[in-house]
């Protein structure tokens, strides 16, 4: 961040250094000419040329006494054809004379501006023309050191309005006085052409900081969704540098702390404080100099904590810290610059967004640095050249930090390459099943035409091999949703080991020093904690599991909370719905107590989402299924609403009938539903019904009761 380097080192310099002339205009004798108003076009006139110079070293004269003859003779004119006047740093107050006239037959509005919003005081004085004939004065007292209603004209520069009657001649006059660079570059308008550069100007700031309002509400959006540090740092580092650029182009004191003066002094130094903690701290991460370059990475810390004590030292003793602040600047933007060379001389791969960043940044810093100094001209590009640079080190930094997710992705994507091979393996293995099951199914029908009795036995027996074959599908969901936390566990224990026996070693060795023990218990207790979130992962995956496996294989009846039963079915039936944006939501009141059969129960319910995921959004990526419940009377209602394909009358009418499916021979048995129906007609005691249309989803409707009949026992 060379802008809080450079930026500050010229323009917030001490209210206590000596005068210092860097550039001193020559003031020959002899008189300026007048500016005729009447002859301005759509481009601005510069009033350098034309304005006659006085300098008040102790800053004791009034306006009365400039115009005295013995101080007037004292103005010198004949100043160069400049953009601006630049008297360097300076403690001298200085007076500006400046004769307008208007040789037109109509009157004219014209518009004064001072470009330079570092200005601390600023008083301007122009003819009063309903007051003595024109001959008295009317004042405007202004700079960053008044709040900004005092301003003649609400604009981030300094802006006077003049209005001159025709055939007319007038002498405005100029104080200038601040502390830091005094700079003033004045432009006369034409007032409808200053309006009209006016709103491109402000259009050119509005694009700057919507840029930085965007920036920092997508990266802290993917802060909340990723939980990753950087983002938040990226967001202190970039909010911290727009308020720095706001503090410098004018636009904090216009919208930001208008009626607070002693802000507008500290704002600058203060904002580019927090900016480049904020760098730092986003540095260290990014480019792992804890790692890559230790005793660097040491320094950089310290001057965070420095930086920290600049910052709240220029909120309490703004004057006595100043010149603490400028060293801390000049020492941390070097340093932060040899860092990231560094770390690109080392490969490392973020470390090369830094240093263009950094490149970009003091190319355009410097530039401004020069126009301060008056080597080179005043323009948009020397002037708003640090605004320029902030933000395309804003964008290469954030480029920085889409790479480091890249680069992250890949990494896990390399790491997941064994437990996806598994995967498969396991998928053929239950595809093999699948298919064996369907075979076993045809027999079956075969004998089922035979007699009756024989359908009843077959039948029994598809009714245990459907719901084994739901299990089956519940452990495989399960064995796929453990491989994760199990892997980072194995990993992050592996990783462990390496950190004991390393330090086994230099324990031999002898060479053990605190930083290394410090490291190695920072280290374990990052791993040590990782270890214990993926065993506890993997542990509330397999109370899940067990629960419902207990329930669907066991049919015994118990006391159960209905909001918990579906919960539990829904998260270990939700690995073995593949992998689409499956959105199951749950509208349940809690403290529903049934006396009932949860296994069966919970057969019911992975048979309907199962069927909504399988038939409804098939070809889909994407669904929602909501189940709903309501208790009144003693019984509970509860509703399947999807949003899927629907079905037809014709395929509405058959859905409950044995061997019934629409993907016959693709995987499908038709007895899913056919069993739903026994068990809440049978055992639970209750009904159950489907609604449903082409295209408008569809909506199965179970009523049972709160107990369960004797009967089904």
């Amino acid at each position: 961040m060379l802008l809080a380097f450079f930026g500050l080192l010229c323009l917030t310099a001490s209210t206590h250094a000596e005068p210092n002339h860097l550039v001193s205009p020559q003031f020959p004798s002899g008189a300026t000419g007048a500016l005729d108003a009447s002859l301005l076009g759509r481009e601005p006139v510069s009033a350098t040329e034309y304005f006659s110079v006085l300098e008040d070293s102790d800053r004791s004269l009034t306006l009365a006494d400039v115009q005295k003859f013995d101080v007037a003779i004292k103005f010198s004119g004949g100043q160069r054809p400049a953009e601006a006047l630049n008297f360097g740093v300076t403690k001298s107050a200085y007076w500006l004379r400046l004769q307008l006239s208007n040789n037109s037959d109509q009157a004219l509005e014209r518009m004064l501006e001072i470009a330079f919003p570092r200005l601390a005081d600023i008083q301007f004085h122009q003819p009063n023309q309903q007051l003595n004939g024109g001959q008295g004065y009317q004042s405007s007292h202004t700079g960053y050191s008044r709040p900004f209603s005092a301003r003649a004209y609400r604009h981030r520069f300094y802006v006077f309005p003049v209005s001159m009657p025709a055939h007319s001649n007038q002498v405005v006059y100029l104080r200038v006085a601040t502390p830091n660079t005094m700079e003033i570059p004045v432009r006369l308008w034409v007032r409808s052409a200053f309006h009209e550069n006016e709103r491109g100007d402000y259009m050119m700031q509005a694009a700057y900081f919507g840029m930085v309002l965007a920036m920092l509400a997508f990266n802290l959006l993917l802060f909340v969704a990723l939980r990753d540090i950087n983002y938040l740092l990226y967001v202190m580092f970039v909010s911290s540098t727009a308020l720095t650029i706001a503090a410098m182009n004018g636009i904090g004191i216009e919208f930001l702390w208008g009626n607070s003066p002693v802000w507008s002094k500290i704002a600058t130094l203060f904002c580019a404080s927090i900016s480049l903690i904020g760098l730092i701290l986003f540095m260290r991460r990014m480019i792992a100099t804890q790692v890559n370059v230790p005793r660097l990475d040491l320094m950089l810390r310290v001057l965070v904590g420095v930086q920290s004590l600049v910052a709240f030292g220029l909120v309490i003793a703004f004057d006595q810290v100043i010149k603490l602040a400028l060293l801390a600047d000049v020492v941390t933007a070097p340093l932060i610059l040899f860092t990231a060379v560094v770390c690109v001389a080392r490969r490392q791969r973020s470390a090369v967004y830094f240093l263009v960043a950094f490149g970009v940044l003091c190319l355009a810093v410097t530039m401004t640095l020069l126009r301060a100094l008056g080597v080179l001209p005043t323009n948009a590009f020397t002037t708003d050249g640090g605004q320029y640079g902030s933000a395309i080190e804003m964008l290469l930094l954030a480029f920085a930090l889409a790479d480091r997710f890249n680069v992250l992705r890949k990494a896990k994507e390399a790491a997941q390459t064994e437990a996806l091979q598994a995967e498969h393996r396991l998928v053929e293995s239950l595809q093999s099943s699948e298919r064996l099951l369907e075979g076993r199914v045809e027999e079956r029908t075969a004998e089922l035409s035979a007699t009756i009795a024989r359908l009843r036995q077959t039948q029994d027996e598809l009714v245990q091999a459907e719901k084994l074959a739901s299990l089956g599908s519940l452990v495989a969901g399960v064995a796929h949703e453990l491989n994760t936390p199990i892997g980072n566990a194995l990993t992050t224990a592996s990783g462990l080991q390496g950190r004991v026996e390393e330090l086994a070693a230099v324990v031999a060795s002898g060479q053990l020093k605190r930083s290394i023990l410090d490291d190695f218990i920072r280290d374990s207790g990052g791993m040590a904690e990782l270890v214990t979130r993926s065993c506890q992962r993997a542990a509330n995956l397999i109370i899940s599991f067990k629960q419902v496996a207990v329930d669907q294989t066991s049919e015994e009846r118990r006391v159960f909370d209905l909001f918990s039963l579906v919960e539990y079915n829904i998260a270990a039936l939700r690995p073995s719905l593949g992998s689409g944006k499956w959105v199951i939501g749950l509208d349940i009141p809690p403290d529903v107590s049934c006396d009932s059969y949860p296994g069966s129960l919970g057969q019911v319910i992975a048979n309907i989402v199962e069927n909504a995921v399988v038939h409804g959004f098939k070809g889909r990526s994407n669904g929602l299924v909501k189940i709903s419940a309501t208790v009144a009377k003693r019984r509970v209602e509860m509703r399947f609403d999807d949003s899927g394909d629907g079905m037809d009358s014709a395929t509405l009418n058959r859905i409950f009938e044995p061997f019934f499916t629409t993907q016959l021979g693709q995987g499908g048995s038709g007895l899913g539903l056919s069993i739903s129906l026994n068990i809440i007609t049978g055992m639970l005691g209750g009904t159950i019904q489907a609604i449903s249309e082409p295209r408008r989803g569809s909506c199965f409707v179970l009523s049972f009761p709160l107990v369960a009949p004797q009967l089904a026992a």
